[in-house]
Parts: C-alpha cells; structure tokens; sequence
C-alpha cells in the first residue's frame, strides 16, 4: 500500500502539489484504490473516490504507533561525498525526528551558506524515506550549524559519541539502557578525522556523557547510523 502526506478535512484527505503528482502522475492511481495518509500525527486508511478531479476519502485511522515514544536528534558533521545522504536515509528509518548537520574544527567539506542544494536533498531524502518506511511525520533536518550551537542544545540525554572512549565501559549500549519513556536524546557524532581537544573539552563542560560506539573505530557515517539503530531498538522496546 502506498504512503503519502497529506492533511484531513471533513472525512477528505488534501495532499500537496508534490504528493499529488505522485499519486497521480507517478503511481497513476486508479479510482477504489486504497492507500495510507500521514498528517503529522495520526495515519489514516484512505480511498481514492475520483482522479478528476481528485478525492480521496479517509475511511478510519489507523491504530498502529509507528514514531518512538523517545525524541531522537542525530548531530553529525558534513562529510564529504554522499555519506550525509545515508545518514539522513538510514536515520529516517530508524525513527530519528531531527537532524542538525554542522560543521567543527576537522570538516573538510564546508558550506558556504546555512541552506543550499545539498541541504535541500537531504530534506528530500527524509521525505522519501519517510514514505518508504510509512511513518506518521517526516523528520526534520535543520540548516547547517556550529559546532557551538550544537552542544549548547538542551535534551534530557546528552550522548558524545567519542573515539577516544573506544574499548572502555562507557558504551551507547549502556546508556541507551538506561534512557526513561518520552525522554528526548541528543547524539553528536564528529567528522572523518574526529574531534578536536578543544571540542571534546567543551563538550565536557555542557554536559555531555561520552559513548564509546564499540570496539573498533567506526566512519562517520556508520557511527550517525549504529547510533540511531542502537536508540530506535531500546526505545521500541520501553515502549512496549
């Protein structure tokens, strides 16, 4: 069944001029076929009455929870090639709902500006990929950012995902454990050549918990992506 955003209105669902073209243009539904319509908070089993013009009607919503009950922000440094693509696909999945790229002291590929074209198509990405895994929202993924900025966000859990704490204890594993129902979770997770001292030091000081993410040294973009697979897993199973 195909998956679409829209927003529901006396019984109807009113989709976009994007989602419409897909549905029409894409799909080419035909009229008495059924699909699914998220509007933000709620999905709904709905009918296409008549393609010209086009209604669909909602016939009931759907009670199965597709989000996390915990709030998911993945922060990762922009990388070089498509590697900030997979992170946003893969996180989307997942059931991430935030994502904040930005740029530290070891970026090696720089925005010029806080949005342009690649950020645009990581948008896009989350759009799909929230359509391809039927999620109640598409997550959001925020303008480029400092460094700075990031670690002074607020969260009920402070997750710094630090090569130098490889091999110790001090694991995602056990601190995702250990995160309550509806708690919300910031991750950070650095560039290609990891942080510098200056960052981990200021890290540090807001209060951040250092996560070694196993044994070995992870890319980048595997860190961003086991770090949501790792929160998504504990938080569908608090949630039961």
């Amino acid at each position: 069944m195909q998956h679409y955003f829209g927003t529901i209105v006396d019984g109807h669902a009113i989709l976009d001029s994007a989602q419409r073209h897909h549905l029409l243009d894409v799909r080419r539904a035909t009229v008495g076929e059924k699909i699914e319509i998220a509007d933000g908070t709620d999905i709904f089993l709905c009918q296409v009455a008549s393609i010209d013009p086009l209604d669909v009607i909602a016939l009931e919503k759907t009670e199965f929870r597709r989000e996390l009950d915990n709030h998911i922000t993945i922060a990762f440094a922009t990388l070089k090639g498509d590697h900030n693509d997979l992170i946003v696909l893969k996180g989307t999945e997942l059931g991430v709902m935030r994502f904040i790229p930005f740029v530290c002291d070891r970026t090696v590929v720089r925005p010029k500006e806080k949005e342009d074209k690649k950020l645009l198509r990581l948008r896009k990405i989350a759009e799909e990929g929230s359509e391809q895994s039927r999620r109640t929202i598409v997550p959001v993924v925020e303008p480029y950012a400092d460094f700075k900025d990031v670690v002074e966000l607020s969260a009920d859990v402070k997750i710094f995902a630090y090569e130098g704490e490889a091999g110790n204890d001090g694991t995602l594993l056990s601190i995702a454990q250990g995160i309550a129902k509806n708690q919300s979770v910031l991750v950070v997770v650095g560039p290609e050549g990891g942080f510098s001292e200056s960052e981990v030091k200021l890290a540090e000081d807001y209060g951040f918990r250092f996560a070694s993410l196993g044994r070995r040294i992870l890319r980048a973009e595997t860190a961003a992506i086991y770090a949501s697979a790792i929160l998504s897993a504990f938080s569908e199973q608090t949630g039961q």
